[in-house]
């Protein structure tokens, strides 16, 4: 296996054990936090005296696991050194702790990320609701996306789910990016429309407009003309991602009748 550890925590020994022999600890021990085509399990590290959260990727295809074993970085690795970078821009997210890597003839099988456990709470079921956001955690909000494109930043998978945060007081509300092996670095400025289709999956069509107009608002736009730019921007994105999804349905229905 390849195990990769963030410096700061090299001297952990109980932890660089635990990450060693990952492939079969991973499933004795733990707590599930989620399970879907991807797991998630906490893990308490005594000598750090706090837990630790380790994503294992469901495991690749044939096809990807030449292309992860020798062409592209796992996504375990990329959520890790996208993170470190996300944590140098001055952007929240959980401290990356390692990654880990599992091979089966030459290779891959599964990979992990390791990071530190927040208490944070994950912003999807505020966005999830069936009426507007409050206006603080709005503006709030669109503040941090702002901070994400100025910085170049472009999640690509930017949705309630991979957002946490927590309220200080009644009106202050912090951020934290999870999820973020898809995620892209610029040093080139982002348009708005582009900007708008980086953040179109991210909600309902009325939060959406919602949280837009605060962004040009924030940035001193038309409100209007923002809003129409961007609900025209994420009816493109929705079509275009449609037509992809029947072509690769109708593309595996014809494998299988073959």
């Amino acid at each position: 296996m390849k195990v990769v550890i963030n410096d700061e925590y090299k001297n952990c020994k109980e932890l660089v054990v635990f990450l060693e022999s990952l492939d079969t600890r991973y499933r004795q021990k733990g707590r599930t936090l989620h399970l879907d085509r991807n797991a998630v399990r906490s893990f308490a590290i005594s000598e750090l005296g706090r837990d630790i959260v380790i994503k294992r990727y469901k495991k690749p295809l044939s096809v990807q696991r030449v292309v992860y074993s020798f062409f592209r970085k796992s996504k375990a690795e990329r959520a890790y050194y996208n993170g470190l970078k996300l944590l140098e821009l001055g952007i929240d997210t959980p401290t990356p702790i390692a990654y880990v890597e599992q091979k089966k003839a030459g290779l891959m099988e599964y990979c992990y990320f390791a990071c530190e456990k927040t208490s944070y709470k994950s912003l999807e079921p505020l966005i999830l609701q069936d009426r507007p956001l409050d206006d603080h955690l709005a503006m709030s909000l669109a503040r941090f996306l702002i901070d994400l494109h100025t910085k170049g930043v472009l999640h690509n998978d930017l949705n309630g789910g991979n957002i946490l945060y927590y309220q200080d007081g009644d009106t202050n509300y912090h951020f934290s990016l999870i999820d973020n092996n898809r995620m892209e670095f610029t040093d080139k400025d982002i348009s708005f429309r582009d900007r708008m289709e980086n953040i179109c999956k991210f909600s309902s069509k009325d939060i959406f407009v919602q949280i837009v107009g605060c962004y040009a608002e924030i940035l001193g736009m038309d409100i209007q003309l923002a809003i129409e730019e961007a609900l025209d921007a994420r009816e493109k994105f929705f079509e275009a991602r449609a037509k992809r999804r029947a072509f690769w349905a109708k593309f595996k229905k014809d494998g299988e009748k073959k």
